[in-house]
């Protein structure tokens, strides 16, 4: 009789599935094994090798253009801080006390130091530590020698990312096949114009990434996307770090602008100069992995935020984001207002879908979906998370008797 425990663990079996398809660049065009979506050793390696490894998206420069104005964040269970400090440098902090551990500040703000609500310890916002109560007769206590952890960071297209583990390679070169791609658009120069928070929802973020192919247009949006944006037309390119979708409007439903350039219909604001015929008739989805995706048109777009808290479970957030002159329109809250509605509208009908699929990969029923051509983007990103565990191993107790 076989020994029980030798016999491979479910994580066992599912990370060799996953080996082959990194080694074999996803050939068989297919989503990652469902146990991957819902086993919490796998969600664990996540962590480890691709959201403390990797560069993850945890807002815009924007959010924080004044001196002393800060915004939090919670990656994977560390709290985090972006603050711009008094010399007008953007750093990313631990957002924790050398002291005791205390949480220094929550939600967004502005002020002149950071003190901690636990004893008092003050903080300037360069993280150096201005003050500690008390701490006098500690024989060999100096506040010079405490300072704030602080985070490696980069600000690409005016977003900004950090690398936990302070060791990943440089973000920008990883992107620099996409950044041509984009820089039409002049997102550096773009502002956050709000955000809608979804909290807690109840599915991996790896399903969330899965619903970003537009094949899905004609099931779940025939009236928010497929009656302008038909899916079957959508088209994909890949990097290794990204992918880019993107769906040309009805050629009926263009509309052509004064100056005689075509664009596509139902705009929020007005269209950006500089774009060519493609960039104004199409919309864009451009994933950066793991966390975010950018949802581009002529005139506005939404920066969609994933951060995993467990197996099966994600916070999202969705920040809308326009040229800085939009802000200058006089009916601009209002077309804001139209913006958000839209969001919110085709994220109700995302919802429920998403949910009901995690529930029926937790329930071990099903396998590995094959993916059509217009799944491109999906068949990427199993084959990036896959790569990304490569040689990864799950730990496992034996016993014999």
């Amino acid at each position: 009789m076989n020994d029980l425990s030798d016999r491979p663990s479910q994580t066992e079996t599912t990370l060799d599935a996953m080996a082959r398809m990194a080694a074999d660049g996803n050939a068989g065009w297919t989503t990652l094994p469902p146990d991957a979506y819902c086993n919490p050793e796998i969600h664990a390696l996540e962590v480890e090798h691709i959201f403390k490894a990797g560069w993850i998206a945890i807002g815009r420069a924007d959010e924080v253009a004044e001196a002393g104005s800060f915004l939090t964040r919670e990656i994977v269970g560390e709290p985090i801080a972006m603050i711009r400090g008094q010399d007008g440098i953007l750093r990313v902090f631990s957002n924790i006390c050398r002291h005791r551990w205390m949480k220094l500040l929550d939600g967004r703000g502005r002020k002149a130091v950071i003190t901690c609500p636990y004893h008092a310890w003050v903080y300037g916002l360069d993280g150096a530590l201005r003050k500690a109560p008390d701490m006098d007769q500690h024989p060999t206590f100096k506040v010079d020698d405490i300072r704030l952890g602080q985070l490696h960071h980069e600000i690409w297209q005016g977003f900004v990312y950090v690398n936990l583990d302070g060791r990943a390679e440089p973000l920008a070169s990883r992107l620099s096949d996409l950044t041509p791609r984009i820089a039409a658009y002049g997102l550096d120069d773009w502002v956050t114009a709000g955000t809608v928070e979804c909290f807690m929802i109840p599915w991996d973020w790896k399903v969330m990434q899965d619903n970003g192919e537009c094949y899905h247009h004609a099931g779940l949006h025939p009236r928010t996307f497929q009656d302008v944006f038909p899916g079957e037309e959508a088209g994909a390119v890949t990097g290794n770090d990204w992918t880019m979708l993107w769906t040309p409007a009805r050629d009926s439903l263009l509309e052509t602008t004064a100056s005689g350039e075509t664009l596509m219909p139902d705009c929020y604001f007005e269209p950006l100069e500089g774009l060519d015929d493609f960039q104004r008739t199409n919309f864009m989805l451009v994933y950066v992995l793991p966390n975010f995706f950018i949802y581009l048109q002529p005139d506005c777009g939404l920066l969609i935020r994933v951060e995993p808290i467990a197996a099966g479970r994600c916070n999202m957030s969705g920040d809308l984001i326009v040229p800085r002159q939009a802000q200058a329109l006089p009916d601009y809250q209002e077309r804001l207002d139209r913006f958000t509605a839209f969001f919110n509208r085709f994220n109700d009908e995302d919802t429920p879908v998403n949910t009901a699929i995690q529930k029926a990969l937790e329930s071990g029923r099903g396998g590995p979906a094959p993916l059509s051509h217009l799944e491109a983007h999906n068949r990427h990103v199993a084959w990036w998370v896959a790569s990304k565990l490569a040689g990864a191993t799950a730990t496992r107790t034996k016993s014999k008797s």
